[in-house]
């Protein structure tokens, strides 16, 4: 089991000499900031929070959030080792993506609290970084890395990005139906043609069907699909809880 980020602070707490109060108020929160965490163990912290909690606790975000990098800013490890703080940041865990799986409008709750170390992104550096819990195995012949349940994928949003559609991308697509009351989100690999769109699943399992989008974008089945982001690391993680 993944070690509690409530863990990790009172370790630091300990190995510095700190007081919870006195390590809210070095790392610019409330007094009673880590006191109040701490006694709520379903809460989870922000990414600023998080943020503020490592400076607070003399340690880097990246440790923190997932003991990833090293544990202080100065990085008490191999000196061939990048700090943590400059190769890695947080992204919010926007909700699973699962093929065939449509959700009502009343469980589109995104905002999950959870947050994974997410390695920063050289080519695309002003796109925020979305990440998705993968179920199911409708990629789990993915190239170059199959995308299997349980993964995380660490995405560019697609309206950040100035990318024009080309075939091949390795998407994160949403359906919608009903006015927008039912939605979906999988990945898909887009494949262009000269009539239409297809995002075509890359799978072990035969069931899984390819989205298809006529050129004029207007599907005659009452769905709106679009893409939302671009996938750009897969690896196996675990969230903050």
């Amino acid at each position: 089991m993944p070690r509690d980020i409530r863990e990790r602070i009172q370790e630091r707490l300990d190995e510095i000499g700190k007081s919870k109060r006195a390590a809210s108020l070095d790392g610019g929160l409330g007094a009673d900031a880590i006191r109040d965490l701490m006694r709520r163990p379903d809460d989870s912290p922000t990414l600023e929070t998080v943020a503020k909690l490592a400076d607070g606790l003399q340690t880097t975000p990246a440790w923190l959030a997932f003991e990833a990098g090293p544990k202080t800013p100065g990085g008490q490890r191999s000196p061939s080792l990048v700090n943590a703080n400059r190769s890695f940041t947080l992204a919010k865990v926007d909700g699973p993506v699962a093929a065939g799986m449509f959700l009502a409008r009343p469980a589109f709750d995104d905002d999950l609290g959870e947050v994974i170390s997410a390695p920063r992104d050289p080519e695309y550096p002003f796109a925020r970084q979305i990440a998705y819990r993968v179920e199911g195995d409708s990629m789990d012949k993915a190239q170059p890395r199959p995308i299997r349940h349980g993964d995380f994928i660490i995405c560019a949003a697609w309206e950040d990005l100035d990318l024009e559609e080309r075939d091949g991308l390795i998407v994160v697509v949403q359906q919608t139906l009903a006015s927008e009351q039912l939605r979906e989100r999988s990945v898909k690999v887009l494949k262009l043609h000269k009539d239409r769109r297809e995002f075509v699943p890359m799978s072990s399992n035969p069931e899984h069907q390819s989205i298809v989008v006529p050129r004029n974008d207007a599907p005659d089945d009452g769905r709106e699909v679009k893409i939302i982001a671009l996938v750009r690391y897969v690896f196996d993680n675990q969230p903050i809880r």
